[in-house]
């Protein structure tokens, strides 16, 4: 691959990196936030908070991201307003350290390590509202939870409280999975959050799963800057994309984009197998499996090249459960609980 970038290459390569499509799956809870900010500020009562969970690389940022740069922060005379409040919450976190962060989000550079995780969050929760804030979107919430002590749950689930009540403002927790364990501990907590959604991967097994896959592949494939458009969902890519990625929304668009990548620099226009298989080499010379696994049971790394071997000769393989959080695991044990996969089902199935 010539690595010989000019501007007009370049200019295409940012068009494919910075192409969002959202699948149905992102798009119902890109519509559930704006619904949950909406109906709480304009309506009386509880605000509307939510829980939105899922694997890493499932599209969470993505998601968030794409809201936040269609609601940026508006510089006003007397304030900078923060409509939509962002904040990721720190490695192994608790409630004074969550406050702490959530006021450097907001600018807040008063003194205030001295005050005590309740006496923080309600000053939190009350610059919220100086703010504009609409509605508070907190990353990583799992971050807060990872323990096998109910004590660390139970501190979480009054800072949590707290927040709503006096911010007054829609919380957005986003979060692995094994987040839920904290709405299974209180329910006073379920029920300030009484919506928790799934970002699901994408799956192929049932037909109406495989058209859903096959659509954003075909809406992806529109966007891409090519003079000939290479159909993404095609018979004979859409297996091997799904083959690769599991349904993992991250190591999908990856994979796409060091493609359109080896197809640009090298002049070609439109994509064939021989980008993407070259685009997999590329991958698995940069991967590391602790952070791009997703399959427990069996890392990337062991798998073949979908790309260059025959439909015959491949499998696939797609998610039944989501990771979990085991409170009871003995002492070296990990608590999370991986996510779990279907056993090998040929690829030719699919066609």
């Amino acid at each position: 691959m010539n690595f010989d970038i000019d501007e007009n290459k370049a200019d295409r390569l940012a068009k494919v990196r910075e192409c969002y499509i959202q699948s149905p799956y992102l798009k119902s809870i890109f519509n559930l936030i704006h619904r949950n900010r909406l109906v709480s500020k304009r309506c009386k009562g509880r605000p509307e908070c939510a829980a939105i969970l899922g694997e890493p690389g499932s599209g969470k940022t993505s998601l968030m991201e794409k809201y936040l740069q269609l609601n940026p922060v508006e510089d006003e005379k007397e304030r900078t307003k923060l409509t939509v409040l962002f904040s990721e919450l720190p490695f192994k976190t608790d409630p004074k350290d969550a406050a702490i962060n959530l006021l450097d989000d907001m600018g807040h550079d008063l003194p205030n390590r001295g005050l005590s995780p309740s006496e923080l969050t309600k000053v939190a929760g009350k610059l919220m509202s100086n703010c504009g804030v609409e509605i508070c979107m907190l990353d990583e919430f799992h971050h807060l939870i990872e323990t096998k002590s109910y004590d660390v749950l139970r501190d979480a689930v009054t800072w949590l409280k707290t927040l709503v009540n006096i911010s007054k403002k829609p919380i957005i927790l986003f979060g692995l999975p094994y987040s839920r364990i904290i709405f299974n501990y209180d329910d006073q907590l379920s029920i300030r959050f009484p919506v928790i959604r799934y970002l699901e991967p994408f799956r192929v097994k049932e037909d109406k799963d495989k058209k859903i896959f096959k659509q954003f592949l075909k809406r992806l494939s529109l966007e891409l800057p090519f003079n000939n458009n290479t159909d993404l969902s095609s018979e004979d890519l859409y297996p091997r994309l799904f083959a690769f990625s599991k349904g993992n929304m991250r190591r999908l668009r990856n994979l796409i984009n060091y493609a359109c990548e080896v197809a640009i620099c090298n002049d070609d226009h439109e994509l064939t197998l021989e980008h993407f298989s070259e685009a997999f080499d590329f991958y698995m010379t940069c991967i590391d499996d602790r952070y791009d696994e997703i399959d427990a049971s069996e890392k990337l790394s062991s798998q073949p090249n979908p790309f260059s071997e025959k439909i015959n000769n491949l499998y696939y393989k797609q998610m039944m459960a989501p990771s979990a959080w085991n409170m009871k695991a003995d002492n070296g044990e990990s608590p999370i609980v991986p996510a779990r996969y279907t056993d090998q089902i040929p690829l030719r199935s699919l066609l």
